[in-house]
């Protein structure tokens, strides 16, 4: 089934309260929503454009993303965040929203448009190659502060 969506930049406080749900599904431990709303305001002044896809006036999907700049890539457009709704996943939803993302790189004459995944995410990574992101390296990190 093909839904009309709104695709829509977030920048104000109660759409980014709207999306909270939605980008909990894909990072619970983002508990608390007015926390949310803080900590997306903090990474905007840095770069952080959050989208989301609309269905009337509920987000149903998200793409976070930012531009940044290293010796590897240059400057480039990394995906911080991906995530539809369940029930819209079949709909082509997360594709249109990685194609928002990716216009908006070549739009800033960034070179690349990366993400990372996590080793275990199959269908993710088989929809990352259906949209012509292919793997070349694995992310390493280490927590420096644990959550009491």
């Amino acid at each position: 089934m093909h839904r009309e969506l709104e695709l829509r930049q977030v920048d104000d406080g109660a759409e980014l309260l709207a999306c909270h749900a939605v980008m909990a599904e894909l990072r619970p431990h983002l508990k608390d929503p007015s926390a949310f709303v803080r900590q997306v305001m903090r990474q905007q002044q840095h770069g952080y454009r959050l989208l989301a896809a609309w269905d009337k006036d509920r987000p149903v999907g998200l793409v976070g993303y930012r531009v940044q700049e290293n010796l590897m890539y240059g400057q480039f457009t990394y995906v911080d965040d991906l995530i539809v709704l369940q029930g819209y996943r079949r709909d082509g939803v997360g594709a249109q929203l990685l194609s928002a993302a990716r216009a908006y790189a070549r739009e800033s004459g960034c070179r690349y448009f990366t993400l990372d995944t996590g080793l275990s995410m199959a269908l993710a990574q088989r929809f990352y190659y259906r949209q012509g992101l292919l793997g070349h390296g694995m992310c390493f990190s280490e927590p420096l502060f644990y959550d009491e």
